[in-house]
């Protein structure tokens, strides 16, 4: 028996010729279910958090998560080697690179300052942040990066990439974009990455927050934002409840929805399908995906036509009114409001496509 959370599209159908597939709503999910109904696997959204709790004393072998980060799972339950863990790292990571540009094109629209005299400084550079990277240089801009994990492998910048420390970032960018996981220990921790301290000698005219809530500090953020520079956030640190005040004065503010796009949730089934496949030892066929073909930014003549095309595919200026909207209400109000608007979103097609998507 396998269960999937019935939010995830497509997922269950991919999982059928292998077993019976259950489509439950996870809110509701009890350890007794899982062991009556002799589960052996679990695949489930970032909304699920995963404690020994709910899994003991049940026949659970595989968990796949449709996220790419793990800190929805408890670290006890990583460490288990009797569980198998999957992860869709990646699959979203385009979705959350076209949040970040539509940010820099909604900001520049607003700023008018020709984007060839403006620098990016990318903070992570894994999936989401090369994307950016090469978007973002193919806009015209300076791109430099901080991420001292990848130079210690040796990793292979683009030759366009200046990499940094993250002082010197900082100092020199007229753009901020985050994108590291939350680790809270080793030698590398990103809780509180992004302090008042840091962000004070901060050159950002733009500062943009979709990694995870606690890798900026809110309260820094909102400081930076009363000295006239503008932010962009669809991650929050009390989520799923979001910070009014810090919403109100953001040039974007979303709920959470950056990675939300079709493609990000159809590619996130299909990598954990696959996997779960490998795991029982079959093959796996992946079916393909009826979504309009994606179009290189480099095609795009102008800003304005590309920021035109996302906002109308993509719609977060639509999404931050929303928010803005539900604002007054009531704390659990509005967390139910959210819940319920990341659960129904609708599907929305991505329109870019980098070299790393071809």
């Amino acid at each position: 028996m396998i269960f999937v959370d019935r939010t995830i599209p497509l997922l269950a159908d991919l999982l059928a010729p292998l077993e019976e597939v259950r489509s439950v709503d996870v809110r509701q999910l009890q350890r007794d279910e899982l062991i009556a109904s002799g589960c052996r696997a679990l695949m489930f959204r970032s909304t699920l958090r995963v404690r020994r709790e709910l899994l003991e004393g049940a026949p659970i072998e595989f968990l796949g998560s449709v996220t790419s980060g793990c800190d929805h799972i408890a670290p006890e339950i990583l460490a288990d080697p009797h569980y198998r863990v999957a992860l869709a790292a990646g699959a979203n990571a385009n979705a959350v690179a076209e949040y970040v540009l539509a940010s820099i094109l909604l900001w520049n629209a607003q700023q008018n300052i020709p984007l060839r005299r403006c620098s990016l400084g990318i903070v992570g550079f894994g999936n989401i942040g090369r994307r950016v990277a090469e978007y973002c240089h193919e806009l015209g801009m300076e791109i430099v990066t901080n991420d001292p994990p990848l130079v210690e492998q040796g990793f292979e910048f683009p030759p366009y990439v200046r990499v940094a420390s993250l002082t010197a970032l900082l100092a020199e960018s007229s753009v901020i974009t985050v994108h590291v996981p939350l680790v809270q220990g080793g030698k590398y921790p990103t809780v509180r990455l992004l302090r008042q301290a840091q962000l004070q000698q901060s050159a950002a005219q733009l500062i943009i927050q979709t990694s995870r809530g606690g890798v900026i500090v809110e309260r820094a953020l909102l400081e930076r934002s009363r000295s006239g520079v503008a932010v962009a956030v669809d991650v929050w640190e009390r989520e799923p409840d979001v910070s009014p005040t810090l919403a109100r004065r953001a040039l974007l503010a979303t709920p959470h929805i950056a990675g939300h796009s079709i493609n990000a949730k159809l590619a996130a089934s299909l990598k954990i399908a696959e996997q779960y496949f490998a795991f029982r030892n079959e093959r796996f066929e992946p079916p393909p995906l009826p979504l309009p073909q994606r179009i290189r930014l480099s095609s795009i003549r102008r800003p304005e036509q590309a920021l035109a095309l996302l906002l109308r595919s993509r719609q977060f200026d639509a999404d931050h009114r929303w928010l803005r909207s539900i604002l007054p209400e009531r704390r659990s109000e509005r967390i139910a409001a959210i819940e319920h608007f990341r659960t129904t979103y609708p599907e929305r097609t991505e329109v870019f496509c980098t070299s790393y998507d071809t």
